[in-house]
């Protein structure tokens, strides 16, 4: 019976699911990392619209997107865009985007809703939805596809042999590598880089360059890594997980800088 139990969770745990970047602590990774670069009058607007402390607040809004998605699933696919590694990189919004039903174009509705006279409580919304979606953005399984669900139906083993699917190894188990702790991390990344640095990760930037940046090391790095099989060994877990700590970095110092110009 309970080999039976196993091998039913085993069944369950590969089946293609909604895809969710990063996982919960990698989309706090970024709040933290955000909140850390915010202007002060950035800083108090966000604090009036979550309703607490900017940094705490942003954290706890991070995975809103997330648990609202089965009472608004209208909303699911908001949260990533399919560009086909096989058709090239360039992202086509008829193609890719219809309806504007995917991340990159709502993540330039939000903003807009945040630089607009909108209601506090629309504008709340958009916050909450804004620093989500540049997380994932920022996912390369969430910008690329290889006909596969964004990795989601690509069965792969981890180090061991533990069977998992290529897009949770993305979303969770190379974030976990980097530790458990979402404000620690966030706090190492900051302290570790210099002020023209993180000068130049919030310039403005736009969500077709991150979109197809992240389509990019889709194809070059997680799917080019399963070439000679579908087997991720700890090495090339440990480099992922130095790809994922990019990315979220890139996440966290754009949404800061989307924030600074939103909440002037």
């Amino acid at each position: 019976m309970r080999r039976y139990k196993h091998a039913i969770a085993v069944m369950l745990w590969l089946l293609p699911g909604p895809a969710l970047a990063w996982g919960p602590e990698g989309h706090e990774v970024v709040a933290h990392l955000a909140a850390r670069n915010l202007t002060a009058k950035a800083q108090a607007q966000v604090a009036a619209l979550l309703g607490g402390e900017a940094e705490a607040a942003m954290a706890i809004a991070a995975n809103w997107a997330d648990e609202i998605r089965d009472d608004r699933p209208q909303t699911s696919s908001w949260h990533f865009v399919n560009i086909e590694i096989d058709r090239g990189l360039d992202y086509d919004a008829a193609r890719d985007c219809p309806g504007g039903n995917c991340v990159v174009q709502q993540i330039s509705r939000v903003e807009a809703v945040l630089k607009s006279r909108a209601s506090r409580a629309r504008k709340a919304e958009a916050l909450r939805f804004l620093i989500h979606f540049v997380g994932d953005i920022h996912q390369p399984l969430h910008a690329a596809d290889r006909h596969d669900r964004g990795g989601n139906m690509v069965r792969v083993f981890v180090k061991s042999g533990r069977p998992e699917n290529l897009h949770h190894v993305w979303d969770t188990d190379v974030v976990a590598l980097l530790g458990r702790d979402p404000a620690a991390l966030a706090r190492r990344i900051d302290d570790g880089l210099r002020p023209a640095q993180k000068a130049a990760l919030m310039a403005p930037g736009s969500p077709v360059a991150w979109a197809q940046a992240s389509a990019a090391i889709a194809r070059n790095v997680a799917y080019a890594q399963l070439r000679n099989g579908n087997h991720i060994d700890a090495r090339t877990l440990a480099a992922d997980a130095q790809v994922a700590r990019g990315q979220l970095t890139r996440a966290g110092y754009a949404l800061a800088g989307m924030l600074n110009r939103a909440l002037r």
